[in-house]
């Protein structure tokens, strides 16, 4: 009944929504500005990230067909920094579908094919080593080490699901602090980002209080709703 209501002045208002949103997917770092704006993942945009991010043209979400779980696929232009297409991270989560707190069953990650001597997540240093032993003690070698980078690209290789039974308390917080951090990631793409895009790429989303009004709609908002249906009863 909406949509006939609506009429034909609804149906040119997606359309024109729906080109405003491609004309300005087109934009340089249209995603990476997207993600600055939601501080959970700028937090993990280094310097060095942007860069690679600019070949970014776009990041999709999908539910898995049983609605246990969802992949975000991440889609990139050809690149300096890696052989890879589309980058994906895929939660498998029992409830997902419920407003129970979610159980997280597993986490998959993607390995990415970078390039010589471009991985954004490590790097090989160099270092002299003096020989304790054998016929070359004594002397001086170099050896070369890889050493972990702070990065973005971490968050396709996401922590291990270890056994609970052969860790003691502080590790086991650890891990489960390293996975909330994870999926809180997650979620902003899946609930937030993905979905309005544009508004995170203006910064709209941030001056219009809009972060907080999705926070309260995805909390259960309707109870506002009858409340106000209420006060009009009386």
């Amino acid at each position: 009944d909406e949509k006939g209501e609506g009429g034909d002045g609804d149906g040119e208002g997606e359309e024109e929504e729906g080109e405003e949103e491609e004309k300005i997917s087109g934009v340089p770092q249209f995603w990476v500005c997207a993600m600055g704006h939601m501080e959970a993942v700028a937090e993990l945009i280094t310097e060095r990230d942007v860069d690679c991010l600019e070949h970014l043209t776009d990041v999709t979400c999908a539910d898995f067909p049983d609605g246990k779980g969802f992949v975000l696929s991440f889609h990139f232009d050809r690149n300096d920094y890696f052989e890879d297409e589309i980058l994906t991270k895929r939660y498998e989560i029992p409830n997902l579908l419920l407003d129970d707190e979610p159980i997280l069953k597993n986490v998959e990650g993607c390995d990415i094919k970078w390039k010589g001597g471009m991985s954004l997540t490590y790097r090989e240093v160099k270092k002299k080593q003096r020989s304790k032993s054998g016929r070359r003690a004594g002397q001086i070698r170099t050896v070369v080490k890889r050493e972990r980078t702070d990065s973005f690209f971490h968050f396709f290789s996401p922590p291990k699901l270890p056994n609970m039974d052969d860790m003691d308390e502080e590790q086991a917080d650890a891990i489960e602090q390293a996975f909330d951090l994870d999926y809180d990631v997650a979620q902003a793409f899946r609930s937030h980002i993905v979905p309005r895009a544009v508004l995170w790429f203006t910064g709209e989303a941030l001056d219009d209080g809009m972060e907080e009004m999705l926070e309260e709609t995805e909390g259960g908002g309707g109870g506002d709703g009858d409340g106000d249906g209420g006060n009009g009863d009386d």
